[in-house]
């Protein structure tokens, strides 16, 4: 999940709303590493998969109320890294269209893979700034954002975009670390991994962790005019589900 400073739309692929899925099979991207998750992808999809917290069970509980009826419903991850999330909802819910969206191009490549290899059909992931999330033209019913707001410099104008993006009756799964130990473990990996390449990113480049007390929480969820919100606090994340007025 790459640190996102500027309000620079790049939802170009986003734009088309399309159902089609990208999980299928691509060479592996060479690009010039644009971030330190571009180059240390690796370590950070190891902490995304094996050592993060896993709402996956939370997060269906949630949603399941609006996949009862017939209609298609749509579901964005905000700074889905690997995709995580994206894809183990793809697999629990089939008829849910699932787009991932981060601006790491390596952590997009490895989410579309472990996709492909699962099988997922109905999973895409794309190149988008979750800033932009509020011109999609295509408005969707859940965002899922899990430690999004740890590396954004504007976290309000971040949520603000996750709101205008629900349609009415949406809802917004949150999960932000308790504890800056933990929340810094993914970065201090990928810091020592630059460091053992000999090849240190400058400090004033680093992506930089910022966690949330719980009145900051509690302060940054409540920005929106949600219709309800539920708060809670587990060991190792505060969490919310936010409903839009219908």
């Amino acid at each position: 999940m790459p640190e996102i400073m500027q309000l620079h739309p790049r939802n170009k692929d986003l734009a088309s709303c399309s159902k089609e899925s990208s999980s299928s099979e691509a060479p592996e991207p060479h690009l010039e590493p644009s971030s330190l998750f571009d180059r240390c992808w690796r370590q950070y999809s190891l902490c995304r998969e094996h050592l993060f917290t896993d709402h996956t069970t939370q997060i269906a509980s949630a949603i399941q109320p609006l996949l009862s009826g017939t209609d298609q419903r749509s579901l964005v991850e905000a700074g889905c890294g690997p995709g995580f999330y994206s894809r183990r909802l793809a697999a629990r819910f089939p008829q849910l269209q699932i787009t991932g969206i981060d601006l790491s191009e390596q952590l997009l490549f490895r989410a579309r893979e472990r996709a492909r290899l699962s099988g997922l059909r109905n999973c895409r992931f794309v190149r988008a700034d979750a800033l932009a999330l509020g011109d999609f033209p295509c408005q969707v019913d859940v965002v899922v954002a899990s430690r999004l707001f740890l590396i954004l410099s504007t976290p309000a104008l971040a949520l603000n975009a996750i709101f205008t993006s629900l349609r009415p009756g949406g809802l917004c799964f949150i999960a932000e670390p308790t504890s800056a130990w933990s929340a810094g473990i993914p970065l201090l990996l990928m810091k020592l991994s630059e460091r053992l390449d000999r090849c240190p990113t400058p400090l004033e480049h680093l992506p930089k962790s910022h966690v949330l007390s719980t009145n900051d929480f509690e302060t940054l969820v409540e920005t929106q005019p949600w219709r309800s919100i539920r708060i809670w606090k587990d060991r190792q994340y505060h969490c919310a589900v936010c409903k839009k007025a219908s």
